[in-house]
């Protein structure tokens, strides 16, 4: 049996009905005879393995006996992909039909692309922004002084997204890469639990001489979060770490302390607003209460803690 052209990466934690959504609508594509899909369960509980091998027993399948991360669980889909082309695919996405033929078009086509996504849509058909220009201390100041929805220069709010564009970055929620570039500057950061590790990845390709691209004719539909709101506290501070990790990584020491300041700044204006809606908002009180405690240990960790704000260093 010759080798697929395309390995679809999925990593699933606990969203069993999501997997079983996503792969249908990947095996609903008369292209997928020609690939494989490899599946790493990282220790779910929600008897997404007996679905699996109930319903999708063409699956390749890893069990993990622990909770690895997307990256490391990614890391465990890759020894077993043999595919030309990688896709790193989340299991809250379902895949139009026709949608990865053309990716995989686009990639032939265009040699010096070394990865490409396609336009994410909202559960309403909306556009949910997927792509955008590298981070920089002029994106996280937007972001972090709550401006971000004013000012959407970094996912590229301005533009219609209707059009090929070579961009910095796209999500990891659909990212489709030339496994010889995987072979030339490695994988995902395994430093990275989770979080940023998509962006990371693409500013290494920009290093090393590749192209980012976005493609609108291929159209995914991206739930977003699913996995993310089963522990939100906890997400959001490991979520301002990788940050932390990335700038540490890439931009030097003087724009990591930067960055920390302007981190500070933002928590507070959050433990403002959010103690707001928890006063006011009945409704939100549950959301309020992981997302001021998260707050507050960022904030802390962010003074106090040189393992969390400049894991490089701490690691070295």
């Amino acid at each position: 049996m010759s080798a697929p052209i395309l390995s679809i990466l999925v990593v699933n934690w606990n969203t069993k009905t999501l997997l079983r959504n996503c792969l249908i609508s990947i095996y609903e594509d008369v292209d997928s005879v020609d690939w494989e899909v490899v599946v790493v369960d990282n220790d779910s509980d929600d008897d997404s393995l007996a679905m699996l091998e109930r319903d999708f027993p063409q699956v390749v399948r890893v069990d993990s006996d622990e909770n690895t991360g997307f990256v490391q669980g990614n890391y465990l889909a890759l020894e077993k992909a043999s595919g030309d082309y990688l896709l790193l695919l989340n299991t809250d996405t379902e895949v139009e039909s026709g949608a990865l033929g053309p990716l995989l078009e686009f990639m032939a086509g265009h040699p010096q692309a070394g990865a490409v996504g396609p336009k994410l849509l909202n559960r309403d058909g909306s556009l949910q922004l997927s792509c955008g220009i590298p981070p920089s201390l002029a994106t996280e100041f937007t972001n972090k002084m709550l401006l971000h929805n004013l000012f959407p220069f970094f996912k590229l709010g301005g533009w219609d997204h209707a059009e090929i564009r070579e961009v910095g970055w796209v999500t990891g929620a659909c990212l489709m890469m030339r496994r010889e570039v995987v072979a030339q500057m490695g994988f995902l950061d395994p430093a990275l639990f989770m979080f940023y590790e998509d962006l990371e990845w693409c500013l290494r390709i920009g290093r090393n001489g590749w192209k980012v691209f976005y493609y609108p004719s291929s159209r995914v539909l991206h739930l977003g979060g699913q996995s993310t709101r089963q522990n939100l506290s906890e997400m959001l501070v490991l979520s301002q770490q990788s940050l932390y990790y990335l700038f540490e990584k890439h931009y030097g020491r003087m724009q990591l302390h930067a960055l920390r300041l302007l981190t500070l700044v933002e928590m507070g204006l959050r433990i403002m607003v959010w103690s707001l809606f928890f006063a006011l908002i009945p409704s939100r009180r549950p959301e309020g209460r992981q997302r001021l405690r998260a707050y507050l240990v960022i904030a802390a960790n962010t003074l106090l803690r040189k393992s969390y704000w400049a894991p490089v260093q701490s690691c070295s």
